[in-house]
């Protein structure tokens, strides 16, 4: 980063040559100021009347002395405080979320990881609550401040702050006339703070230097902290012995102006792709490469300082998105006033007709006290008892004695007192003095809720429509406060967050903590868009009420995921909601109990099953008994086979045996004739 010259102008030209030293600085910084205070001041002196007004402290110390002067009462009948709650409670249950799209082809969608790290770094700070407050300070007096940041203090790591910052501290530049300050090339704070906080926001210790004594210089800041009668600081440096210093308060400035800072672009020596470069990462480079081609641009820088008697320390960069113009501090605007370039609220146009209130219902009161109410005008003789007569004469069921001859004489001893006349036209500027504010605002009794009267609903929604029409400008000022704030959530995100820490995510099924990672929210383009908030009530009755009407018309479309859907818009408690999810999820994981349409059909396929089991059964029971009487057939033809076979057998062995029993038989006949032929032979012989 190059050195930062203080001696050039903001817009890029020589500034006056004053150099570059701190003293140098300290007059450029407190010069700015000095030229910003009487623009600055004129608007608080405007805004401290708006507050009171709205806290009902409508009489001026002057009027109030002549009315106490002569025993009069001052009555206040505030109807500022309905008209600014009523348009501070629309902004309530219409708010707006930011969501963030990357910028990239394809299809656009958002970013769910990084639009709920956002949602989270909202919700740990109360972040709508402090917006709520900004924006009630925009409609009361035409400016709110809000503080976007991290704190160190609360966490190590950073801590997410978005804090609502006291309108009457802040001053800007003079010169400043776009809608929430977006042209705006300086802003400071003058507040009082103790000397410890003092020395921890500067790291400053002498106390000399703390307290910015010139502020009282300057015109109207109220009426300035005499530090010298508050704590001596001046007593030297024993004061800060142990809890000493804390004893006081000191006057401290904070600054924030935009710079312009050169850098370079040119090719990565390794990739070749685009990067920048500054001076000196350039000097070194062309020592090698004279010829390197690089392109000189500005962007635009934040710088902070802290002033007290003179520029505590050096100037640093707060943590915004560089090259934007973001001062981290953001204002939301109310109208302008184009003469004198200063924006104001709606308390402003209702200021003189609430004066007028006051007055005509404190003369009114004046009147009816000092004027008579009735009575008589009697003389002392002419009651027999004063008493008696003081005591009955207003009462209707009572009589009141009078002495002889007091109604008789030559002339009454009694006369009436005459009423009490009000000047004509009474009740006609009484009813003037209660329309009075709704016509300069032109904002409804519909629209606060106050109008007692028999009309159609259509009408008086279109009469709230109409006061909102003319409360858009505020409205369109909060929404383009919350872009510039969605930028620096952005980057803070991105760049400072993204180190792992757990952040709460609410998905489509459940709520989780997961660790946010520079992988999760790359470091891309964004474009950012202001969603309409869950938590808006209003917008979910409305969106509900919708959505009823709708319904008969997409009832066949309706399955159960899109009904699941639509409970998240619907008016019922996120815990409910979240328990009909649970219980929805748990049922998808359990098996289904059938229909009676399923059962039917069940039953129609087992029923259908079963005959044609029963057919096939049939079938293999014909098949088995024909393949049964195939089988006897077969069986009873095998059994006369082997009879046969056997049949054969036996008279087989049976002519075996004959044949056996006739060689035998031949053979004993052979044997007997050979025996005989022996015998024979024998015989012969001898």
């Amino acid at each position: 980063m190059a050195e930062t010259d203080y001696t050039t102008g903001l817009d890029g030209s020589d500034g006056e040559a004053m150099g570059s030293d701190m003293d140098g600085l300290t007059r450029k910084l407190i010069g700015w100021i000095k030229q910003d205070m009487p623009h600055v001041s004129k608007w608080r002196k405007e805004a401290r009347e708006d507050f009171e007004f709205y806290a009902g402290d409508q009489w001026s110390e002057e009027d109030i002395n002549i009315l106490r002067a002569k025993e009069r009462p001052a009555l206040v009948f505030n109807r500022i405080a309905p008209l600014v709650n009523a348009i501070t409670g629309s902004e309530i249950n219409n708010r707006r979320e930011v969501r963030f799209f990357p910028r990239e082809l394809g299809d656009a969608r958002a970013s769910e990881v990084l639009s709920n790290a956002a949602e989270w770094f909202r919700d740990e700070c109360g972040a709508e609550d402090e917006e709520s407050d900004a924006f009630e300070d925009a409609v009361i007096t035409g400016m709110g401040w809000v503080d976007t940041r991290l704190d160190f203090e609360d966490e190590p790591d950073g801590a997410p702050k978005i804090e609502r910052m006291d309108n009457l501290e802040m001053g800007w530049d003079c010169h400043a006339v776009k809608p929430n300050l977006e042209d705006a090339r300086r802003k400071w704070r003058i507040r009082e703070v103790t000397y410890e906080d003092a020395v921890t926001l500067t790291g400053v210790k002498d106390k000399t230097k703390l307290h910015a004594g010139w502020v009282k210089d300057l015109t109207d800041l109220g009426e300035p902290h005499d530090q010298d009668r508050a704590d001596h600081y001046e007593g030297g440096q024993d004061d800060f012995a142990g809890s000493g210093y804390s004893k006081g308060k000191c006057t401290l400035v904070e600054i924030r102006w935009v710079e312009k800072q050169p850098y370079y672009r040119g090719p990565d020596l390794e990739t070749g792709e685009v990067r920048e470069y500054n001076e000196k990462q350039l000097d070194l480079i062309r020592k090698d490469y004279p010829d390197f081609p690089a392109v000189r641009q500005t962007r635009k820088i934040v710088r902070r300082a802290f002033i007290g008697k003179e520029v505590l320390g050096e100037p640093d960069t707060p943590l915004v998105p560089p090259g934007t113009g973001l001062f981290g501090w953001e204002c939301i605007t109310g109208y302008r006033d184009k003469v004198k370039g200063q924006f104001y609220g709606v308390v402003r146009a209702a200021k003189d007709p609430q004066r007028w209130s006051n007055k005509f219902f404190s003369q009114v009161m004046f009147l009816l006290n000092s004027q008579s109410k009735g009575g008589i005008a009697a003389e002392r003789d002419a009651f027999e008892d004063q008493r008696q007569a003081e005591a009955s004469w207003a009462k209707s069921d009572e009589i009141t004695w009078l002495k002889s001859g007091a109604l008789s004489g030559e002339k009454p001893k009694i006369i009436p007192k005459s009423p009490a006349q009000f000047p004509a036209g009474f009740f006609t500027l009484f009813q003037e003095t209660k329309e009075a504010i709704s016509d300069v605002t032109g904002l409804s009794q519909e629209f606060i809720g106050t109008r007692e009267v028999d009309q159609a609903g259509v009408l008086e929604y279109q009469r709230r429509q109409s006061s909102l029409n003319l409360l858009a400008s505020l409205f369109n000022s909060l929404r383009r406060y919350r872009k510039r704030q969605g930028r620096i959530l952005l980057y803070l995100i991105q760049e400072h967050l993204a180190d792992g820490r757990l952040v709460r995510i609410v998905g489509d099924d459940l709520r989780q903590y997961v660790p946010l990672t520079k992988a999760d929210v790359a470091n891309k383009k964004y474009d950012i868009i202001i969603d309409d908030s869950p938590s808006s009530p209003n917008e979910k009755d409305r969106t509900w009420q919708l959505i009823m009407q709708m319904l008969p018309m997409v009832k066949d479309i309706i399955t159960p995921d899109i009904a699941l859907d639509l409970l998240s818009v619907s008016p019922l408690p996120a815990s409910l909601v979240d328990k009909l999810r649970m219980k929805a999820q748990e049922a998808a994981q359990r098996p289904k109990p059938p229909s009676p349409e399923e059962i039917k059909a069940h039953a129609d396929q087992v029923r259908f099953q079963m005959e044609m089991a029963g057919k096939q059964a049939d079938m293999q029971a014909k098949q088995t008994e024909h393949q049964m009487d195939a089988e006897m057939k077969g069986l009873d033809l095998m059994v006369e086979q082997q009879k046969a076979q056997i049949d054969m057998a036996l008279q087989r062995q049976k002519l075996q045996n004959d044949m056996q029993k006739m060689a035998i038989q031949e053979r004993q006949n052979a044997i007997s004739a050979q025996r005989a032929n022996s015998q024979r032979i024998s015989s012969a012989k001898v």
